[in-house]
């Protein structure tokens, strides 16, 4: 379900982050692919620990499109998390902090997110990652509830 481009930024994107000994996970959509889910990817969604974002900031300084900050901007906002977009051979990049992360339910009340990686090693289309375990990411599929969240949890779940 990856493009050519998709496929050479996320092994950019691995190799990188495996070069500097950063522990991370992909979540969202790639994640669900990983998973199981068919469907097209829009964007790669990373999570890293605050404390790797000097180093990954650097690594990185060259793809940043939007630095580093809280992506909470007004009350219809889905997400209170600190992050930053890349922009990697065409590909969208997220990379957001970890810790400090909440999100807002369906029914609009903030949700606090676990702080710490629940990932596995894993692969896709024969790119080794690091993979926001099933359970982990039906949870947090589940809170917010969006018509696409909701295709992925029914196809992973099969």
């Amino acid at each position: 379900m990856l493009t050519e481009t998709q496929k050479e930024a996320l092994i950019l994107i691995a190799e990188k982050l495996a070069a500097l000994g950063i522990e991370y996970q992909v979540t969202g959509g790639l994640a669900a692919i990983a998973h199981g889910a068919k469907r097209a990817l829009y964007d790669i969604d990373i999570d890293i620990h605050e404390k790797d974002v000097e180093a990954v900031r650097t690594a990185f300084k060259e793809y940043i499109v939007e630095d580093w900050n809280n992506e909470l901007d007004g009350p219809d906002d889905e997400f209170d998390i600190w992050m930053m977009t890349l922009d990697v051979k065409g590909t969208p990049v997220d990379i957001s902090q970890i810790e400090g992360c909440r999100m807002r339910a369906k029914g609009g009340e903030w949700v606090e997110q676990p702080g710490e990686m629940r990932a596995e090693p894993g692969e896709i289309e024969g790119i080794a990652l690091l993979i926001q375990n099933k359970e982990a990411l039906i949870a947090y599929k589940k809170v917010l509830g969006r018509d696409t969240d909701l295709i992925d949890i029914e196809q992973i779940s099969s």
